[in-house]
């Protein structure tokens, strides 16, 4: 069973949206926070595309959703707009503090290269999800976390960057 922990007040007042909201204030009502890795990571491709289908039933259960991310302002809305996601909140952490305060780790390339990771990118890439010009960290590890109240009270640190989490199962209070 996940154990909810409190996050540091003082970092997630440090950063502010896109529009100006500081993430701690978001933090208190029920957030789905969502870390990717860089704009040309076919993976976050496809997150954020699931994201785009699934926003309603995660909204629906009273859950906002943001973003994490290791780029600029100006490459964020590059990427978000085909998606239709320039009203989400987004966050940009080109240092990864929030990744690290997040326990989300550095892992080295070559450990990108097993078998279910080229797979999953094949398949992801059928699907329109290309590999792009990587802008950020690309050894920077991708998570999901539902916030409540400013505590963690569940979190997906991917072991592989292919791993598909359940969005909806994640960001659901229950």
């Amino acid at each position: 069973m996940f154990q909810s922990h409190q996050i540091d007040a003082t970092l997630l007042g440090a950063y502010t949206s896109q529009s100006g909201v500081p993430l701690a204030a978001l933090a208190e009502q029920p957030l789905f926070l969502v870390f990717l890795r860089h704009f040309g990571c076919a993976f976050c491709r496809e997150a954020v595309s699931d994201l785009v289908e699934k926003r309603p039933a995660i909204e629906a259960n009273g859950v906002s959703l943001a973003f994490v991310h290791l780029g600029t302002e100006v490459k964020a809305q590059w990427f978000f707009k085909p998606y239709g996601l320039l009203d989400v909140p987004r966050f940009s952490d080109p240092e990864a503090r929030l990744y690290q305060a997040f326990g989300l780790v550095r892992v080295p390339f070559r450990k990108f290269l097993n078998a279910e990771s080229i797979f999953r990118l094949l398949s992801a890439t059928l699907r329109g999800n290309f590999t792009g010009f990587p802008a950020g960290d690309i050894e920077r590890m991708p998570g999901a976390f539902l916030i409540n109240q400013g505590e963690i009270r569940k979190a997906f640190r991917h072991k592989l960057v292919s791993d598909r989490p359940d969005y909806v199962a994640l960001a659901t209070l229950s």
